[in-house]
């Protein structure tokens, strides 16, 4: 919640001071993960539209190529992208964990594999 109110320039304006953003962040005002994907839509709904102006924007100008379009819109879209995966990973459930198996001893890879003769014995 806090990187979405800085990214939204909500501390940036000097409006909370420290003071008041600690009473803020500490007093419970309702279940937390409530709060956290509400902010997390919001976040993606704005950005959805942001992107779509974008892109009509583009889309609008004459000067602009196929070319212009096409890599403005995938820009466009990839920054959306980058919010939808945030939403998904903060509402997924998280999977079970899986006890691990105890491996064996760790190999090296690096180099050429051991000689198991030497040289004196294959003359």
């Amino acid at each position: 919640m806090l990187w979405e109110a800085q990214h939204r320039g909500l501390l940036a304006a000097g409006d909370l001071t420290a003071g008041d953003l600690i009473a803020l962040v500490s007093t419970p005002v309702g279940s937390a993960e409530y709060w956290g994907e509400r902010i997390l839509q919001r976040a993606l709904l704005t950005r959805a539209c942001d992107v779509a102006t974008w892109i009509a924007t583009y889309a609008e100008d004459p000067a602009n190529t196929t070319h212009q379009l096409i890599t403005g819109s995938r820009r466009a879209l990839a920054d959306l992208t980058a919010l939808r995966t945030r939403w998904q990973r903060s509402t997924a459930p998280t999977p079970p964990t899986t006890p691990r198996t105890p491996r064996g001893p760790a190999v090296s890879r690096a180099g050429p594999p051991p000689r198991t003769t030497t040289a004196r014995a294959l003359r």
